[in-house]
């Protein structure tokens, strides 16, 4: 199991253990608003995205917890989407408790799993990206290095209507 420590952060890999914190996180709706696509709705459908998450095979998958009480906040990980003959190029995505927002423990985290693909798990490209509404997701990518490759004009649904979505990326050097 991979375990990253950053200065406030126990970044992990997923265990049975963590379920019912997992379904807290990925059944709530303020949480899970802009990823309505991955919330889950009961228990047996957390275990179910869980136990996938755990197996690994599409991607890397961590907890997030703090360092120091080893309490859980959040997740964060990246799927693959090609697998070229320089490397991987995945795609990030993150959630955390709102009780840690706004306090840069995302920016922390997704540093790290940037410092994590590129060093440790021969990523080359790493993408991302929010609806242009989610001001707070856009600075978390621009402070952790991201930079903007385009935004698409109606470019997803959600939540009934079309809206704006903002790209970012960030290439191993």
């Amino acid at each position: 199991m991979t375990i990253l420590n950053t200065k406030r952060l126990t970044i992990r890999h997923y265990q049975e253990g963590d379920l019912h914190e997992m379904h807290r996180l990925w059944s709530d709706k303020e949480i899970m608003y802009y990823l309505d696509d991955i919330m889950t709705n009961s228990l047996e459908e957390t275990k179910a995205l869980l136990e996938s998450s755990m197996k690994n095979a599409d991607g890397q998958y961590f907890c997030i917890c703090n360092r120091q009480s080893d309490s859980f906040m959040g997740g964060i990980g990246y799927t693959i989407t090609a697998d070229t003959p320089l490397g991987k190029i995945v795609h990030l995505g993150y959630m955390l408790l709102p009780e840690f927002w706004g306090k840069g423990y995302v920016t922390e985290a997704v540093q790290e799993i940037i410092r994590f693909a590129f060093e440790d798990d021969d990523c080359i490209r790493i993408t991302t990206g929010c609806h242009k509404e989610n001001a707070a997701s856009s600075r978390v990518m621009e402070k952790a290095g991201f930079h903007k490759e385009g935004e698409g004009i109606k470019a997803a649904y959600h939540d009934g209507v079309m809206k704006d979505r903002v790209e970012y990326a960030i290439t191993r050097e």
